[in-house]
């Protein structure tokens, strides 16, 4: 049958199939959605699939604009050091162009003021280079570098509505325009990428194969993102701060970055229902409040380049498709569509990226197992190794939002409460080891596991720190 996209490619948006990519029976994958994950996962099925179709209900602008399909487009975002890895192996030389866009390149924490409850983390760390840029700005250098691809088709305007099935699995679905009329399309793979609002969860139930669980933990977290120009003439030793919340005690925190075009933006947080305003006064009041001046005198001087916009949607949620009993051939959920997370941590791009790499690790084994170009056992194999992946960034998002005191969902048990005391101490002794910090900033990058922090200099660190030792270590 032959197999074709929803409606007619946007002119430009489709260039030739590279000569020698794989051509197996399996020739069609359609990707739900065309943010980040969506991209991502369009970017690997392209070597494994000779015709992908990415289709995503917004019209996508043609630049750097936000859209209303990501509601936290507009806040500030951190893509961590693995994150870039990553992407850079999927689209090489992609950190040049993000560079050239006018992104900003910060040694953390050697650039970064990083004001801790105990202290300044200690700047002589190697730590690691970053690339700070607004959201929509990495999406577009993404998905520009994506629709230059051949055999990629980006479709816009068009909502998936319901998947189509046989007694064996997903085989295709249906997508609506914004009149209303429906299309049916073909796909050997169907890949949901669409985010928190996912439908697969109702796909899932109708189609027979039952509901997944749910679970929720929610810090009653918001934040609010204002961006301001950089002062001409700035002398500051330092191009980021961050002021970071340690709950139960400090439940306020605060991110400023400089982006592309000569901005900064800064982003509030408070749990609790201690929020950031959105007013003037009430944002630069609440900046005030921090537990450090830091952050509320750089933007003493700084022209604002508009009003503050604030996002609530901060539950932790994971889906537990990978316990479900039955799971239908040739459908996969990937990204915040199966694990979602408080954005404050800065994982989703980064744990999206890593679910992408799962994904082609899966269809490379799959291709050993079955040469002909068979998808059968894939799509469950995938969901249950996805789910091994999420456990680290899962932990590290909620076992820090279960100690805010009126955070929804598990509380921590004796052994997470020893867990916080020693990384309360590892933390304490950054400020005044570089060593130490080294291996802190790694480990927030997502470069090194937690278990790095069980090094024999770290735990001697640890060991001889307490919580209540402040370093007279203060930002300049």
């Amino acid at each position: 049958m032959a197999r074709s996209p929803a409606v007619p490619p946007r002119p430009g948006l489709v260039a030739r199939r590279r000569s020698g990519a794989p051509a197996d029976r399996a020739a069609h994958a359609v990707v739900i959605g065309g943010s980040m994950a969506g991209l991502l996962a369009a970017r690997v099925l392209a070597d494994h699939f000779p015709q992908v179709t990415v289709v995503e209900r917004d019209e996508l602008p043609d630049g750097a604009d936000a859209r209303r399909g990501v509601p936290h487009g507009r806040q500030l975002h951190v893509l961590l050091a693995r994150g870039r890895q990553s992407i850079e192996a999927l689209f090489p030389g992609w950190g040049g162009d993000l560079l050239a866009a006018g992104a900003v390149l910060l040694q953390l924490p050697g650039d970064v003021q990083m004001l801790t409850p105990a202290g300044l983390v200690d700047r002589r760390a190697v730590g690691f280079e970053a690339l700070s840029a607004s959201r929509p700005l990495i999406e577009a250098t993404v998905r520009r570098r994506l629709c230059a691809l051949s055999g990629v088709t980006l479709v816009t305007g068009r909502q998936v509505t319901r998947l189509r099935a046989d007694d064996r699995g997903v085989v295709g679905l249906v997508t609506r325009d914004r009149d209303g009329a429906e299309a049916e399309v073909d796909a050997d793979l169907v890949v949901d990428a669409s985010g928190r609002g996912s439908r697969a969860p109702a796909w899932l139930t109708e189609l027979g194969y039952g509901t997944p669980r749910l679970i929720l933990i929610d810090p009653q977290l918001a934040y609010a993102t204002r961006t301001y120009r950089v002062p001409e003439g700035l002398t500051a030793d330092w191009k980021a701060a961050m002021v970071l919340a340690q709950p139960p005690s400090s439940r306020i925190g605060g991110y400023l970055y400089p982006v592309e075009g000569g901005r900064w933006m800064l982003a509030l947080m408070g749990a609790g229902g201690d929020h950031p305003p959105t007013d003037d006064a009430g944002f630069t009041a609440f900046a005030r409040r921090l537990p450090h001046p830091l952050i509320a005198e750089a933007i003493a001087d700084a022209e604002p380049l508009g009003p503050a916009v604030a996002h609530r949607g901060t539950t932790n949620r994971r889906w537990e498709f990978h316990r479900m009993q039955r799971w239908p051939e040739r459908f996969v959920v990937l990204g915040d569509a199966v694990c979602a997370f408080n954005p404050v941590y800065g994982q989703g791009i980064t744990t999206a990226a890593l679910g992408v790499e799962t994904l082609d690790e899966c269809l490379r084994g799959q291709r050993r197992r079955f040469p002909e170009g068979g998808l059968d056992g894939l799509a469950a194999r995938f969901q249950r190794r996805l789910a091994r992946r999420n456990v680290l960034p899962w932990s590290v998002s909620t076992n820090q939002d279960t100690c805010f005191p009126a955070a929804g969902g598990a509380r921590p048990g004796v052994a997470a409460r020893l867990q916080y005391g020693f990384l309360d101490r590892v933390l304490a002794a950054a400020t005044w080891d570089p060593a130490v910090a080294d291996v802190d900033i790694r480990v927030y990058g997502m470069l090194d596991r937690p278990t790095a922090l069980l090094r024999p200099h770290v735990l001697a660190a640890a060991a001889r720190t307490s919580v209540t030792d402040r370093r007279e270590r203060r930002p300049g």
